[in-house]
């Protein structure tokens, strides 16, 4: 029972690492493996949501929007601009708060199971876009 349970473990990290083996993941498992893609996105949105906050309070800046997926890209490993799911990572910004978010399961925005996490910025300036 042990090895299938690593087993499970073993490939389910190289469908969140490798893009066409996530795909294929997906297609076959994703009613199953939902909660599992759900918590790793809210993991990743959490992540970057601390080194969005890092910039900001280093540099005195956002990421721009044209720089995001380079900008998510250099600071974290493997395609950590994408969400489970295979889409981008949305970055939005207001001037007084921004929020990085992804699509969830169903893959559309604006969506009870889109996923979303907004923070209040730490340093007010107008948003570069």
């Amino acid at each position: 029972m042990g090895k299938l349970i690593l087993i499970m473990i073993v490939g389910l990290a190289a469908a969140m690492y490798f893009p066409d083996t996530r795909a294929v993941l997906l297609e076959k498992g994703e009613p199953v493996l939902r909660p599992v893609f759900v918590w790793s996105a809210q993991r990743e949105i959490e992540e970057i949501i601390r080194g969005v906050q890092q910039t900001e309070n280093s540099e005195r800046r956002l990421p721009e929007r044209r720089e995001w997926v380079r900008w998510v890209e250099s600071r974290y490993a493997g395609n950590a601009s994408r969400d489970p799911w295979g889409n981008l990572y949305q970055f939005e910004v207001q001037d007084d708060s921004f929020a990085v978010s992804s699509y969830g399961p169903d893959r559309e925005m604006k969506t009870e199971d889109d996923i979303r996490d907004v923070r209040v910025r730490n340093w007010r300036a107008k948003p570069r876009s």
